[in-house]
């Protein structure tokens, strides 16, 4: 695991992700370094695999992660406050949901082929 801090993902936003616990920010910090290492490691080729930086790519999956906990990426608000619209998507389109999976799609090839899962021994 890397050494990835609540405060290096809230360091991503520029409100620091107020509304939502260091604890549940740790949580999905954790899930995003698993997704890391399972989802994304090339080991199954039917999901795109890092080939970019690991810390910048967890650092963003968490902070996604975050802003889909919170309701989603707003899309519009309005000035007078009480009205906000959510950008909607469909599972395939995970990680265009928001900027921050938009950033960590970045560090993925996406070359889907055959499923094949390798194992290291």
């Amino acid at each position: 695991m890397s050494d990835i801090t609540v405060q290096d993902v809230q360091n991503l936003d520029a409100k620091g992700f107020t509304g939502i616990t260091d604890a549940r920010i740790e949580s999905f910090i954790e899930d995003a370094e698993r997704e890391t290492d399972s989802m994304y490691s090339g080991r199954n080729s039917q999901f795109p695999t890092l080939v970019g930086d690991r810390d910048i790519f967890v650092k963003n999956l968490a902070a996604h992660k975050v802003v889909l906990a919170q309701g989603g990426e707003a899309q519009s608000e309005s000035s007078s406050g009480g009205s906000t619209s959510y950008q909607q998507g469909q599972s395939e389109d995970y990680l265009t949901l928001t900027r921050y999976g938009e950033t960590a799609k970045r560090h993925l090839r996406d070359e889907q082929s055959i499923a094949i899962v390798r194992n290291y021994r």
